[in-house]
């Protein structure tokens, strides 16, 4: 996984590209989508008022909540079936923390379990979709070369977003 440094030419230009994007889609565009995709009303309110976060970058407005969200959806949209994986997993956790007595204990290891194995699952699904080689062994490498798959994923859409938003070459002009 390497990263490339933009100029501030490049970084400003990126900025300028991304914010237009997110201007183009209302607020009220957001918050209707988010309603429709089937989010409980409380998870859409609050990501409306995420979606309507903005920043001085320069010296610019910038709907940086509405640019999150967007590389979220763009991540969401490239692997569903990892993402439908993890809420099956944490859908388990959810479920055996309401087991008396024993769920409060059991939670959080169930959680973590079955929210890896979902992950992992999800995300040979969406390899097998792609037509990528998939490694179906399950066996302590196997997994963790999923793992690290799975987390370079991650992690590059976080530093996709951090670099394109608060890039050292952009903040310079703040």
């Amino acid at each position: 996984m390497t990263t490339s440094v933009l100029s501030s030419a490049q970084a400003d230009f990126e900025v300028t590209l991304l914010n237009a994007d997110a201007e183009s889609v209302s607020s009220s565009d957001f918050y209707l989508w988010l309603r429709e995709s089937g989010l409980p009303s409380e998870v859409v309110i609050r990501l409306k008022n995420f979606v309507d976060t903005t920043a001085m970058i320069g010296n610019r407005l910038i709907s940086i909540g509405k640019i999150i969200l967007m590389k979220i959806i763009e991540f969401v949209r490239a692997h569903p079936n990892m993402v439908i994986g993890i809420a099956v997993g944490a859908a388990i956790g959810a479920l055996v923390s309401m087991i008396p007595f024993l769920g409060i204990y059991l939670a959080p290891i169930v959680t973590v379990i079955s929210t890896s194995v979902g992950a992992i699952a999800g995300h040979r699904l969406d390899k097998l979709e792609n037509g990528q080689v998939v490694n179906t062994e399950v066996n302590l490498v196997a997994i963790t070369q999923d793992v690290i798959e799975i987390a370079k994923m991650f992690f590059k859409l976080l530093i996709d977003i951090f670099n394109t938003l608060f890039g050292e070459k952009l903040l310079q002009g703040v």
